[in-house]
């Protein structure tokens, strides 16, 4: 009798520790970060949109796009602005370091697509990597030096535009672009 105690209690102290273990792990596991952003599907990619921080809304105002703009800009307060931007955080190099997907909103969009800023936000120093006018951004799996790839789609006159974009070390370049005609709907 004693020695089935004790099969007993050994069996319920390995399953007891297995289940913290796997709970264990299952909590450290980061949560999935979305990258495919595309606004026209519902808002693909922005639904965990946080509101931005100072600097980077001071970044992002100081694009080219915000100074074509910037009669229309000045006009709104400092929550107006902060409004016309929405922001999901991301890990485009690795786990310790954030980066920000910005899509803007009128007037900082296109009138025919969406507008789009890859930003780095470090706590010193904040910087643009990328501005894209598309219909939609992914965050590929690959990598070039360290940073994740980005492909960008739009959409013109039945033609389908795919750019690349690899980091090279300070911002993103485009260095593949392709485009496909797409055939007309019946």
């Amino acid at each position: 009798m004693n020695m089935k105690f004790r099969m007993a209690f050994l069996m319920i102290c390995v399953l007891v520790t297995a289940g913290i273990a796997t709970a264990q792990s299952a909590s450290s596991k980061p949560a999935t970060e979305p990258s495919t952003f595309y606004p026209d599907d519902g808002n693909r990619g922005f639904d965990g949109a946080v509101p931005q921080s100072d600097a980077i809304l001071d970044a992002l105002l100081k694009t080219p796009e915000a100074k074509e703009n910037w009669d229309r800009l000045q006009k709104l307060n400092r929550e107006e602005l902060r409004k016309l931007f929405l922001v999901v955080r991301v890990h485009l190099n690795n786990a310790d370091e954030t980066d920000d997907v910005v899509l803007g909103k009128d007037p900082m969009s296109g009138a025919d697509c969406d507008w789009f800023w890859i930003v780095r936000d470090k706590s010193d120093h904040v910087q643009v990597l990328l501005f894209e006018n598309a219909y939609g951004i992914y965050l590929l799996k690959s990598r070039t030096n360290g940073y994740r790839d980005i492909r960008s789609v739009g959409f013109a006159g039945g033609t389908t535009y795919t750019s690349i974009f690899h980091y090279d070390g300070q911002r993103y370049i485009p260095v593949h672009k392709f485009q496909k005609e797409t055939a007309p709907q019946p």
